[in-house]
């Protein structure tokens, strides 16, 4: 067989390189705060630099931690990093100083990079766990035995290092936060990074050579959901520090931004700003939301008042899962798609299934069930937590723990997951839509419906409810899920706590269900 007409695909650090040759003089990346931006030619220079300088301190396949906000260095020593042969791997900044320790001990990097923002938390609780490790740090700090990236940087050579990667080595390792136990370390090699980036490109939602703006932090894994499209197509991402809604409105009219997502609660804000109207948002041609529930209310005034075509999508850590696109095409049918994740991306498979079920035993439509999905860009491993990647996978199928159901179209509905399934009776209540119909109440800010221990029900649907409006009572919230067709008299909440505070959450802001029922049980008690 003849091998000449072969071709592999690049790795990560390749892609800069062929970017770089087709757009040299565009803008790659840029921070808003400092006004610095770098074309994809210094990008790939300053990179070759980052890789020469980490080869002096890691070998291929040794880790390179990150504990940085999105910045031009972060993303500069991150590619830098795998140019070298690194495994590259982005700490959780929320994260609790005990968990970003144990996070260091289980990769045991050779090397930590950390913005001079958190160098207090590095002296204080990180400098033990990062002992024997090289540390650079970006930015100004007063930390003994450290390198600025700056000196870090200094003077390195501008030839690629002598470094052989292959589709199938480990690139990155992402941490999933969970609401139990320890974060979990998914591995993933160059080929399921770069299809994740031809995935998102292929829905249209990667946004091609836009200009976008980027204010996820690099600890989630959504923002190699954001770089690896522009690193494949030659996009101009601009890093933001802060949310700020006024801000943004102006950000998108100066740099003319292209494509923007955010959590729908966020583009909502941005709506009720008195100013809205007075900035011109004409170069938006996507709006994206991700991370919560999009709905009609939203869909309609961001295609009336930002722009036309609006976009949502599914995704977790492991796996793009679904993608919907709100345009001209579909403008009759978005109140018959209200509350659709969408379907399939392109090149994946979902199936709901009984939960922890047989993959080839599907459930019907309308039924449901346990969302599995199988894909080509799924992590392939747990770091050092082998048992946990088995549990995940069966036969490629990557079981979520998302609940949902689809329907005869095949739109994806989700509500909730399985692990807070509440087995009333013996019938399954969903948490999601009795959450859903409370949080629509005026006078609630947040709701989480769990199920508690009871001898009737065997498991009580148990409402805990943050008031915006202190005097809502348990009668009111009673009648208003009464007065929903779309609950069924058995999925309405038994019991309700009303708290004056904001629920628990998670340190990637998510609702923390495991401490939200430790507060009822406590409250019990």
């Amino acid at each position: 067989m003849h091998d000449t007409s072969r071709t592999r695909q690049p790795a990560v650090a390749d892609l800069s390189t062929i970017t770089a040759e087709a757009y040299p003089e565009e803008v790659a990346f840029a921070d808003v705060s400092t006004r610095e931006e770098i074309t994809w030619a210094e990008f790939e220079t300053r990179s070759i630099q980052a890789a020469n300088a980490f080869r002096e301190h890691a070998g291929q396949g040794d880790r390179i931690a990150f504990l940085c906000e999105g910045s031009v260095t972060h993303t500069t020593l991150w590619n830098g990093a795998l140019k070298a042969g690194c495994v590259v791997s982005n700490l959780h900044t929320r994260g609790a100083p005990e968990t970003i320790q144990y996070c260091i001990d289980e990769l045991a990097p050779q090397v930590l990079v950390l913005d001079a923002a958190f160098a207090e938390v590095f002296r204080e609780h990180l400098a033990g766990a990062a002992a024997g490790i090289d540390v650079v740090v970006v930015g100004d700090a007063d930390l003994d035995e450290t390198t600025s990236a700056e000196a870090f940087l200094a003077d390195r050579s501008t030839t690629p290092p002598d470094v052989s990667i292959g589709e199938d080595d480990l690139a990155a390792v992402m941490w999933t936060s969970g609401t139990t136990g320890k974060p979990k370390g998914w591995c993933f090699t160059n080929r399921g990074l770069v299809q994740r980036g031809q995935k998102m490109l292929s829905t249209g939602s990667g946004g091609g050579r836009k200009r976008r703006l980027q204010a996820l932090t690099p600890s989630f894994a959504a923002w190699y959901s954001v770089m690896m499209p522009t690193l494949l197509s030659g996009a101009s991402l601009y890093y933001v520090d802060d949310w700020d809604p006024e801000l943004y409105l102006e950000l998108i009219e100066d740099l003319e931004i292209s494509s923007l997502t955010l959590v729908p609660t966020m583009w909502q804000e941005m709506l009720r700003l008195e100013t809205f109207d007075d900035y011109d948002l004409g170069s938006l041609e996507i709006a994206g939301a991700a991370g919560e529930r999009l709905t009609v209310e939203t869909v309609k005034r961001l295609r009336e008042e930002v722009c036309e075509t609006v976009v949502n999508s599914y995704a977790a850590t492991e796996a793009i899962v679904t993608f919907i696109q709100y345009d001209e095409s579909n403008a009759d049918r978005i109140e018959e798609l209200d509350g659709t994740v969408g379907k399939a991306t392109p090149g994946t498979e979902v199936r709901i299934v009984e939960p922890d079920g047989d993959p080839d035993e599907q459930l019907p439509a309308g039924e449901v069930g346990e969302l599995i999905v199988r894909t080509n860009d799924h992590p392939v491993w747990a770091w050092n937590r082998t048992a946990k990647n088995e549990a995940a996978f069966t036969d490629g199928w990557w079981h979520s723990g998302d609940v949902g159901y689809k329907d005869e179209d095949g739109y994806l509905y989700l509500e909730g997951r399985k692990d807070f399934m509440i087995m009333s009776k013996g019938i399954k209540v969903p948490p999601g839509p009795v959450e859903e119909r409370l949080d629509e109440h005026p006078k609630v800010d947040e709701s989480a419906v769990v199920g508690q221990p009871d001898d009737e029900y065997g498991e009580k649907v148990t409402a805990v409810v943050s008031a915006a409006d202190p005097s809502v009572t348990a009668e009111e919230l009673e009648e208003w899920c009464l007065d929903d067709d779309s609950l069924a008299r058995y999925e309405r909440p038994r019991e309700y706590h009303i708290l004056a505070d904001p629920l628990p959450k998670t340190v990637t802001g998510k609702l923390d269900r495991s401490t939200t029922i430790e507060q009822v049980v406590d409250v019990d008690e």
